[in-house]
């Protein structure tokens, strides 16, 4: 018996990817429109005196001369992707906005990834060596508390701080949540949600978005400039060539720029949860710093 067979006129797509970076983090007032980069100033503290009546001539002790400091900030976070449709492909697949939606499978899971892994490495990046957490396996919440209050003594605020957590991490954490009484936090993390911890929020992230041995990045969201992209693939970053010169069909190019930065005197805001081999991992650059 033969049985016919057809093409749905559905493409099956991956679900859409949701960033666990950009609905938490703003440009903090720092606008790059027109700009490839931005020279931010910023002093060091200087030292107190004791006051001294009885020294007519210097009281105050010897002058602190205040010399600004110079943090560049540079767009370097610039991808792309071409991709090429025959023309029969799109004439012979009833499938409806088919290059679009590859496009947007693109986008979703390849661009949004990569971006948020590229922000968190580089907040990761600007944490102060002193504001590293060896992870206690024998007690995660303290662990995870110990880290918030680092980035509290640094000058984190409480209505602005984040934390992002891996999935492994959270899963641990969720798992030890045996505390009880009326706080509601006990509800949501028993119902799957952990809510906040320590008083900050909690993002879960892939794994794979951390450096191996990170469990966990607390900051105050003031201190981190996600710069607004230039181009988003899904927003003025995507370019639909139709016709092509040589070529019988459509490009499509998709274009990701801007970047993620860490303020330099706002920096002591963050710190990591990490096993101790983790301590060594090379980082990237956050900024560049310069004295006149």
């Amino acid at each position: 018996m033969s049985y016919g067979t057809k093409t749905a006129n559905i493409m099956d797509i991956p679900l859409s990817v949701s960033s666990v970076v950009a609905p938490h983090l703003g440009d903090n007032g720092y606008k790059m429109e027109g700009l490839n980069s931005i020279r931010i100033l910023s002093v060091d503290n200087c030292t107190l005196s004791d006051y001294d009546e009885g020294d007519g001539d210097e009281p105050f002790g010897a002058p602190s001369l205040v010399v600004p400091d110079e943090q560049v900030l540079e767009l370097a976070y610039n991808k792309s992707m071409l991709l090429r449709i025959q023309r029969t492909q799109i004439q012979d697949i009833p499938v409806s906005s088919f290059a679009k939606q590859v496009a947007l499978q693109q986008a979703n899971e390849v661009f949004v990834p990569a971006h948020d892994a590229y922000s968190l490495a580089k907040i990761f990046a600007a944490r102060p060596s002193g504001n590293i957490v060896a992870l206690d396996t024998n007690d995660y919440p303290l662990s995870f508390s110990k880290v918030v209050s680092k980035a509290k003594t640094g000058g984190a605020g409480m209505g602005s701080i984040i934390a992002w957590v891996t999935y492994t991490f959270a899963d641990i954490l969720r798992a030890k949540i045996n505390f009880t009484g009326s706080d509601a936090g006990y509800t949501e993390g028993k119902n799957g949600f952990l809510g906040k911890m320590a008083g900050s929020p909690i993002v879960q992230a892939p794994d794979a978005y951390f450096f191996a041995g990170v469990h966990a990045i607390v900051a105050d969201k003031r201190a981190i400039i996600n710069v607004t992209p230039k181009m988003d693939p899904k927003n003025g970053g995507m370019v639909v060539i139709d016709p092509v010169p040589l070529f019988s069909g459509v490009e499509i190019q998709l274009r990701d720029r801007g970047d993620t930065f860490v303020l330099s005197k706002k920096a002591r805001t963050v710190a990591t949860l990490e096993t101790a081999a983790s301590t060594t991992t090379t980082t990237t650059t956050t900024t560049t710093t310069t004295t006149e």
